[in-house]
């Protein structure tokens, strides 16, 4: 018998304490005192357990610390984050974009209308609208004002109607006739609109959001007897599509939070395992949050998605030590139960920490900044997740569980037989085991269904009012795209060789290009000066229509804030057309855009240069970006994570069979995008980022497992019986993983904003698909094709 005792309550080091375990060897597998790799495990077990009241001061100490650059912290929304890297292409967009403001002023505008009941001619009225003009002038960011008043006192509109009309149906003709007229009454008269253009550098995100709100109850203040003032515009979709997307990832945060506590007390049952969680997963989010505060990253839409993963994390791997701990049944003291406990889930835990932070970290490739910004943040506080959890659990739970106590070998047995959770795993997830042809057949079915679907995916370039149906922005924008416009428009502006405009056959082209794009599916308007040139003309001279006179007369009498310059450069001699474009689909948009273009290079080919312009163009560019940069992020992930678990399982066999649980939820996501038609953008390639990161985890703790029962077993023992205790050993940590995750993602269905819904379902049937990999389909085909068998003879006879 040995006489070496371990404790530490004493003033033991660690390398006595390590000393006593090597001699006695309790409760060290067959092969741990043989491979000065075990050896290293034990001693860094020994030395967390030896220090763990003076980690755990620092621990707490460091976590007050980081609450102070916590507070720096700031909240981004804007879409300026969706801008790129100053790269050859992006750097000709912007400066060509900046030559459009510099010729006609900003594109981006909100349109905000009110139901009245008052006759345009009414003084009334006149009064109303001056007061509110005044006012949303006075805000900051707000660059112009457009209105019913604004368009009446342009020459542009006494050209068309002497200043003292008060005919309603002459008022009828010239929404007809003055560009613009059209977006701010409606024909029948019951409708007012203004246009607001703003500077989104200043108002963005929840800023313009307030802004807009406040603007509203000064239109409102005017129009008492009015209930509700409506908004439409593409900052205004940005801005709610940016928040839902925001909120979305906090709640998701906050949801794998909460089952991560719930669950870990399931699991456990122990309110101790709920507390670490918590515990844990607030530390975790402390020092992220201070982490970014001290860099000034801001939080956005994708740093905003980090946070679940991140606390998810933390569970994960409280989940996977505790169990262990319990496992450790047969060791007596805490202290000697936690070295054994982690001498084989420190590794596994520190390799899910780094494979999943390498993963992340290829997201700094991105083009895009705040992509960049999410990978630094979640592989930065993977790593620090993990870290600050091991702390945690060493400190705690040899000090709230003893495995020893009544009786040591069936304690686990003893706090979880039975229950649903055991049902599972003993009676159905074993299908794997009891049918590995029927689950094979099965699984490449399925892959190749998905796979099938990848084909039909849709790309979404455009932030369309289909991403915010259900929402009250998406009732706003009905009302106002029924009375008035969208708010969706694009701008077509030409620039000449020379200086054709004096050509009259020109602005006959012009006539009969506005007539073609009319005509276009999903063309709502056209906005431009040549309606009101020809209507000018024919006044003027109707036996011989000159509109190249008209509009030279026009340019030259026209000041820099006249509304002509809306629509003329005088200087660069550019003209510009505002297409207005009905709600539609992404797609549609993008075809649109295509005939448009296609149709004005054609009428034009031989009199200038023809270039589509304004927001809707700009936020395609960005988007599409913003997504093909993170597809391109999964290819080095995968790599590099396959890469790493062959190094950490030491086997390229074992490396490769953790590609097959990585693929399903890969298929899974994508596939189910195809078939039931959601679309591919910011937020739902996210689904695949993120599941991919935890199925590699639950991968590697069940290979890693594996692994040890092969070294652990001897010639008698088939591969097949060291797959069903690895099972045995990580089912229940793996299926509760999974159940945080999923039950997160479930509360994103109870979304109204139909986006957030979709990454719900992909999560959710992604994490799904990949613990049924994990458990189910991978060891049905080790069973079947036995590809460890040489693998687990070379350790035998090393």
């Amino acid at each position: 018998m040995c006489h070496s005792t371990v404790s530490f309550r004493g003033q033991r080091s660690g390398s006595q304490i390590l000393h006593s375990l090597l001699v006695c060897g309790k409760g060290l597998p067959p092969y741990a005192t043989h491979t000065p790799n075990k050896t290293m495990s034990v001693l860094n077990a020994t030395g967390l357990i030896a220090n763990r009241r003076l980690l755990m001061g620092l621990l707490l100490a460091f976590t007050l610390v980081m609450v102070v650059p916590m507070a720096k912290l700031k909240m981004d929304s804007s879409g300026v984050s969706f801008h790129g890297t100053d790269d050859a292409a992006h750097l000709a967009e912007d400066r060509s974009y900046r030559a459009f403001i510099d010729s006609f002023g900003t594109d981006d505008y909100i349109l905000l209308a009110v139901e009245n009941t008052l006759g345009v001619s009414d003084p009334g009225l006149t009064a109303r609208i001056n007061y509110i003009h005044g006012q949303l002038a006075a805000m900051d960011g707000v660059l112009k004002v457009i209105d019913l008043e604004t368009i009446r006192s342009s020459d542009l509109f006494r050209a068309v109607l002497p200043p003292r009309t008060s005919s309603e149906q002459a008022f009828f003709q010239a929404i007809k006739i003055v560009p613009g007229l059209s977006r701010l009454i409606s024909t029948d008269m019951k409708t007012l609109a203004f246009v607001i253009k703003v500077d989104n550098e200043i108002l963005n995100g929840f800023h313009l959001e307030r802004r807009v709100k406040q603007m509203k109850q000064i239109i409102l203040t005017a129009f008492p007897e009015q209930s509700r003032c409506y908004g439409a515009g593409i900052p205004v979709l940005r801005a709610a599509f940016e928040r839902y997307n925001l909120v979305s990832a906090l709640v998701f945060g906050c949801l794998g939070l909460v089952f991560g506590v719930l669950i870990a007390f399931y699991l456990f049952k122990t309110l101790g395992a709920a507390l670490m969680v918590l515990m844990s997963s607030l530390c975790a989010m402390v020092w992220t949050l201070g982490t970014m505060g001290a860099l000034g990253i801001p939080i956005n839409l994708a740093t905003g998605l980090g946070f679940g993963f991140i606390l998810v994390v933390s569970t994960t791997t409280v989940f996977h030590v505790v169990s262990a701990y319990f496992q450790s049944g047969k060791t007596r003291r805490p202290d000697l139960a936690m070295i054994q406990t982690l001498e084989k889930t420190l590794v596994p835990c520190f390799m899910c920490a780094l494979t999943t932070s390498a993963g992340f970290l290829s997201l700094t490739l991105s083009p895009v900044e705040m992509v960049r910004q999410a990978g630094v943040i979640i592989s930065l506080g993977v790593v620090v997740a993990f870290v600050l959890t091991i702390v945690i659990v060493c400190f705690w739970v040899p000090r709230l569980f003893d495995p020893g106590s009544n009786d040591p070998g069936n304690w686990i047995e003893n706090k979880t037989t039975h229950d649903l959770l055991d049902r599972v795993i003993t009676q159905y997830a074993v299908v794997g085991f009891k049918r590995p042809v029927l689950c094979l057949v099965g699984g490449m079915v399925f892959l190749v269904a998905m796979i099938a679907g990848i084909g039909k995916i849709e790309t979404i370039k455009h932030l369309t009012h289909s991403l915010i149906k259900n929402t009250s922005e998406s009732r706003d924008l009905e009302f106002i795209g029924q009375r008035l416009s969208t708010g969706y428009s694009f701008s077509i502006v030409l620039e000449p060789f020379d200086d054709p405009f004096k050509s009259r056959k020109v602005w006959y082209d012009m006539f009969e290009f506005e007539r073609k794009i009319k005509t276009i599916p999903g063309v709502e308007n056209v906005e431009s000066l040549t309606t009101l040139v020809f209507h000018l003309a024919l006044k003027l001279s109707p036996a011989g229509v000159m509109p190249e006179f008209v509009f030279q007369q026009m340019a030259a009498q026209s000041r820099a804030k006249d509304l002509v310059r809306t629509y003329f450069d005088p200087g660069l001699k550019k003209l510009r057309l505002v297409v207005h474009i009905q709600n539609q689909s992404s797609d549609q948009i993008e075809t649109i855009l295509g005939q448009v273009k296609a149709q004005a290079d054609e009428q034009f080919s031989t009199t200038g240069q023809v270039e589509l312009q304004g927001q809707l163009i700009r936020l395609k560019s960005q988007t599409t970006q913003l997504v093909s940069s993170q597809l391109f992020s999964l290819v080095p992930a995968l790599t590099v994570i396959t890469l790493l678990m062959m190094i950490q399982l030491g086997s390229p066999i074992l490396g490769g069979l953790s590609l097959i649980p990585n693929i399903f939820p890969l298929a899974t996501i994508f596939g189910t995008m195809g078939w039931l038609h959601i679309a591919l953008d910011p937020l739902t390639i996210f689904a695949a980022v993120i599941s991919f990161g935890l199925s590699v985890d639950d991968s590697i703790h069940y290979l890693t497992q594996v692994k040890t029962e092969i070294l652990g077993s001897d010639s008698g023992t088939n591969v097949a019986v060291c797959l069903k205790r690895a099972y045995d050993k990580t089912a229940r940590a793996l299926v509760s993983t999974t159940a945080v995750l999923f039950l997160s993602a479930s509360g994103l269905l109870f979304s109204s904003f139909t986006h957030v819904f979709s990454l719900g379902v992909l999560i959710c049937l992604a994490s799904i698909s990949a613990l049924v990999a994990d458990i189910v389909f991978m060891p049905a085909v080790i069973v079947l094709f036995n590809p460890l068998e040489r693998y687990r003879r070379r350790q035998l006879n090393g």
